[in-house]
């Protein structure tokens, strides 16, 4: 029994679900904003959404410190976990039933210079949902990864005609991940589960062995295009990314099991804001995933952001889901916080998971040349 508790404390510890889009990077930004930011990506997650949208790029921004911390949001569900128990397995799963458990934590500083950006990235992400109140099936999915990235940005088709400004830009970027870490669904009380906690565990790195943690390398590719007008007060922007080409498949490194691919997603969306000097907003669409099978209605995505001197207030439409939050700017910080919501099921508006998410930037540099 003091088994079982062993390894339902270390999956609370750390991992999560079948249905839902896991990307490589998501900017804090974006999630307050519905995840809309395929014509928009203007922060230093630029690389993470559209490569092409280097080409607004005109001067040099530095992020070198910016932790991002995301966990499940639980304000709804408080009396879950009164007199929480603290030694009686089944006792514990019936309180952890359908409730998806979310914890993840990275960073992600870059530079982007003129055309070019690169990003270092480290980040681990632990998700867990306990279902089935007859049979209980424990749905995980824990990964650590570690890289880096780099793209670039080519314009082309300038043309200016009174205040009126039309840029076009293609791009490209190369990334390498090492990735660890393990996925699956588990009979929690099953015969098979349990013959593997009985041999010889000891401590957690034991457990996630036998789970089938792994680790593997890869390169990917990602491909961008982005076009925008701007006048004077003005800009709109479209655009389309195909991220991770083909899927990135990782080699092996050690391990019985192969690691989860980073899937490919095909992404398109529209940007409009305008700037009033002491105030300006930014309204965006986007339609993702293109190519994964989904009802229709997952795949919006709509963002408000409202700019005021020293902070923006977002908002934002996800697969049926709203998300708020407000992005807080007194230099050498930037603290944005919110919430959000994923989709875990296959239907539209089927399983909420809510989330919390944090990001507090240091030192970030912006001059432009």
């Amino acid at each position: 029994m003091n088994k079982i508790f062993f390894l339902i404390t270390f999956i609370i510890s750390s991992t999560a679900l079948g249905q839902e889009v896991v990307h490589m990077g998501r900017s804090s930004k974006a999630l307050l904003l519905g995840d809309a930011y395929t014509a928009r990506a203007d922060d230093e997650y630029t690389l993470f959404y559209n490569p092409a949208a280097l080409g607004r790029n005109s001067g040099v921004e530095i992020s070198p410190l910016n932790p991002q911390i995301g966990v499940t949001n639980a304000l709804d569900e408080v009396d879950r976990f009164k007199d929480f128990p603290s030694s009686d397995a089944a006792a514990i799963s019936d309180r952890l039933l359908g409730f998806p458990v979310f914890v993840q934590a990275g960073a992600y500083p870059g530079l982007k210079m003129a055309s070019f950006g690169f990003n270092l990235f480290a980040r681990t992400r632990t998700s867990l949902l306990l279902e089935n109140t007859v049979h209980p099936l424990l749905d995980i999915d824990y990964r650590v990864d570690r890289g880096f990235v780099a793209g670039f940005a080519y314009n082309f088709g300038k043309s200016s005609k009174s205040k009126q400004r039309l840029r076009s830009s293609i791009g490209i970027s190369l990334k390498h991940i090492q990735r660890e870490g393990l996925a699956g669904q588990f009979d929690l009380f099953g015969t098979e589960l349990l013959s593997k906690i009985q041999n010889d565990v000891e401590d957690i790195d034991d457990i996630r062995n036998a789970l089938g943690w792994s680790k593997g390398k890869a390169w990917g590719v990602d491909l961008g295009f982005e076009q925008s007008l701007r006048t004077s007060f003005s800009e709109l922007s479209w655009g389309a990314s195909i991220l991770d080409v083909g899927g990135t498949k990782f080699r092996k490194v050690s391990g019985d099991v192969d690691i989860p691919e980073q899937e490919m997603y095909i992404n398109a969306g529209v940007n409009w804001k305008q700037n009033f000097g002491i105030i300006a907003y930014s309204l965006s669409a986007d339609l993702h995933p293109i190519n994964v099978y989904m009802p229709f209605s997952r795949k919006i995505h709509l963002g408000l952001e409202v700019d005021l001197p020293f902070v923006s207030l977002l908002g934002g439409f996800s697969e049926g889901y709203l998300s708020y939050g407000l992005e807080l700017r007194l230099w050498p910080f930037k603290f944005i916080a919110g919430f959000y919501s994923n989709e875990l099921g296959v239907e539209f508006k089927e399983f909420e998971a809510k989330r919390a998410v944090f990001q507090l930037n240091l030192f970030d540099i912006d001059i432009d040349i």
